[in-house]
């Protein structure tokens, strides 16, 4: 009697454990797969960032021992060129005398313009405003120095190229506003506002903005309702399994 009593206590362990073991493997698939859709919306976030710089030419703060033949912005995503968009660029010393030979060009992720020859020695300023593809503008500014044997005294005056600074107006940003302005009006273009020198924390805060469309946000909720629904669904299935085996199933 006492090894039947045994056997038939390990009998019913059996059929408590196995099944609960059962509903356990189910409900960590389940929940593996409802969490599956949250996860790549969450991913997906990185990819709508807006836009950044990526590198320049001169790059921030270095000092070059020779004048350079252009100045030149690459960025993350492409740029929004005509359309009564203005994108600027300026090369100003600590003057303010642009240095700039020509209004800049657009290649699609870059922006570059020519320098003046002959460019003095000194500290420059390297300020631009741009608009991105996906609408959102930057300002900034790069500092670099110009240290180069036989190049002109800091101080001089640009004459038969560039803008004398009795001459050079305001900012970027200040020269942009007009045809901001008119691409706002026309739907093609987001407000831009503020000084080239704008910080880089106000830049960061800008680039945290939310970018991921309505829809996407959407179409995540309803996979996790759908597979969560799966999962409940699954839950049971493998319950009443384990409720109608038998020892002898086993």
């Amino acid at each position: 009697m006492h090894l039947n009593a045994m056997h038939t206590c390990t009998e019913r362990v059996r059929e408590d454990v196995i099944p609960r073991r059962r509903r356990t493997a189910a409900l960590t698939a389940a929940l593996a797969l409802a969490a599956a859709p949250v996860a790549g919306v969450a991913l997906a976030a990185p990819a709508q960032a807006h836009d950044e710089l990526l590198s320049s030419t001169p790059e921030a703060g270095q000092t070059l021992i020779e004048a350079p033949d252009e100045v030149s912005l690459t960025f993350s995503g492409n740029l929004i060129d005509g359309q009564g968009i203005q994108n600027l660029i300026r090369v100003r010393d600590a003057d303010g005398n642009q240095w700039q030979a020509d209004s800049g060009t657009v290649e699609g992720d870059t922006f570059s313009a020519a320098v003046c020859p002959d460019l003095p020695n000194g500290d420059y300023e390297l300020a631009y405003r741009v608009v991105y593809s996906d609408g959102h503008s930057e300002e900034r500014r790069l500092d670099f120095t110009l240290d180069a044997e036989g190049a002109p005294e800091a101080g001089t005056v640009p004459e038969d190229c560039g803008v004398a600074a009795e001459s050079a107006g305001g900012s970027a940003a200040e020269e942009a506003t007009d045809a901001s302005q008119a691409a706002e009006e026309n739907g093609q273009a987001a407000q831009a506002s503020g000084d080239p020198a704008a910080t880089t924390e106000a830049q960061d805060d800008q680039a945290q903005e939310p970018g991921l469309p309505g829809w996407v946000w959407g179409l995540g909720l309803g996979g996790v309702a759908v597979i969560g629904l799966a999962a409940v669904l699954m839950f049971r299935k493998a319950s009443a399994l384990g409720h109608t085996d038998t020892p002898e199933d086993r």
